[in-house]
């Protein structure tokens, strides 16, 4: 019984120790709000042309990683809300964001995941979405996609 105690004794000052010794998790640091115009240049049907607002909270996780969340907003309608995350790959900033959408005016729930690539120098580049949605009054579901540009404005 005594080296089973003893055994448990160096387990605990082993893990104790390794404990003290690790990197201390911190928080990221936010790094403000961005805004967009996203363009929408097609969609599942084809050539499109609409214009939208998107917002963007950062936090900065550690070297090329971070943090994303934000909102697009859709006149007259519930605006789409996003999270994901971004990395620097070279000269570009990937974003990949999940995101959903509530609308006021009917009764389809969007969900969506999609890509940002971006021009690390200018953060302008170009991005695309694949959405799946579903009507709670038709029951019937519905696939999308869109796609377009993304231009680094002031944010209004």
């Amino acid at each position: 019984m005594k080296h089973v105690r003893r055994g448990v004794f160096f387990l605990v000052m082993a893990t104790a120790i390794i404990f003290l010794y690790m990197p201390k998790a911190v928080a990221g640091d936010y790094l403000g709000e961005g805004c967009w115009s996203l363009h929408l240049t097609e969609d599942a049907t084809g050539p499109a042309d609409e214009t939208f607002l998107m917002r963007v909270g950062m936090t900065h996780m550690g070297d090329s990683y971070f943090t994303v969340q934000g909102t697009v907003d859709i006149p007259d309608d519930n605006p789409v809300i996003m999270n994901g995350s971004a990395v620097i790959i070279g000269s570009a900033v990937f974003f990949t964001i999940n995101l959903s959408q509530d609308h006021s005016s009917n009764s389809w729930r969007d969900t969506g995941t999609g890509q940002f690539r971006l021009d690390l120098s200018t953060l302008n580049g170009t991005f695309w979405v694949n959405n799946f949605d579903f009507n709670i009054t038709s029951r019937e579901f519905d696939q999308g996609y869109a796609a377009g540009t993304a231009s680094f404005i002031s944010c209004p």
